[in-house]
């Protein structure tokens, strides 16, 4: 049986080696779910643990320990497959855009681009036909962005893979950093970005376990569907 805690815990910044020197939210979340003490646990989508770590790490002190009641959700949270992962970390930068100083425009541009070819599963070139709708919508005032940060991805092949390992929490954390350095009412915008995160791969979760109508239908056990004797 999983062990629950009588009492709620203080929320730190960071990752820490035991218990007693505090925790994050990822890592009390890996001590619900019973699993080894961890800011990695596996029972939430790595993902979505990305967007929860870089969140309680550069949210403030006072907006991070309401963050603790969300663990429990966090633990029913499974790997919701690469599409969503895209997804999120497209929120989170499309989230952070309006905040970002010039310099970070430029990083969460070229962030937008390089997921959105990985999400169409080319390692090299750029086109604008890799754009996902709602990047084109939010990138179309930044067109001298645009350009730079397509010329660089021209210029640097990154498979989709290596980008989802390495690209992808570093697109997430200059997303956060931005809202967190530069977004008014920052503290509120970070736990909203953490409970849709959390919203998005609980409705694609739902989605996955439901049956299709031919499933369904084949597996009808109802009287209507017994053969006549």
């Amino acid at each position: 049986m999983t062990r629950i805690p009588t009492a709620l815990p203080q929320l730190r910044r960071g990752r820490h080696r035991r218990k007693r020197h505090g925790v994050c939210l990822m890592e009390y979340t890996s001590i619900l779910a019973g699993e080894p003490f961890s800011d990695h646990p596996r029972c939430t989508d790595p993902v979505l643990a990305t967007v929860a770590r870089t969140v309680n790490d550069y949210i403030s002190d006072e907006a991070r320990q309401p963050l603790v009641v969300l663990a429990s959700d966090l633990t029913t949270l499974s790997a919701a497959g690469p599409e969503v992962g895209y997804d999120l970390a497209r929120r989170c930068l499309l989230t952070a855009l309006p905040y970002a100083s010039v310099e970070r425009r430029y990083v969460i541009t070229v962030g937008l681009l390089g997921l959105d070819r990985a999400a169409q599963g080319q390692s090299r070139g750029w086109d604008a036909a890799l754009l996902d709708l709602d990047s084109e919508l939010a990138l179309g005032p930044c067109s001298h962005d645009l350009d730079e940060a397509a010329a660089m991805l021209r210029r640097h092949r990154v498979s989709p893979g290596e980008y989802v390992r390495r690209g992808l929490p570093v697109a997430i954390e200059a997303a956060v950093s931005s809202i967190a350095q530069n977004a008014p009412q920052a503290d509120r915008i970070l736990a909203g970005l953490l409970t849709d995160c959390m919203s998005d791969v609980s409705r694609a979760t739902a989605t996955a376990k439901v049956p299709s109508a031919i499933c369904a239908a084949s597996s009808d056990t109802s009287a209507t569907n017994q053969p006549s004797t």
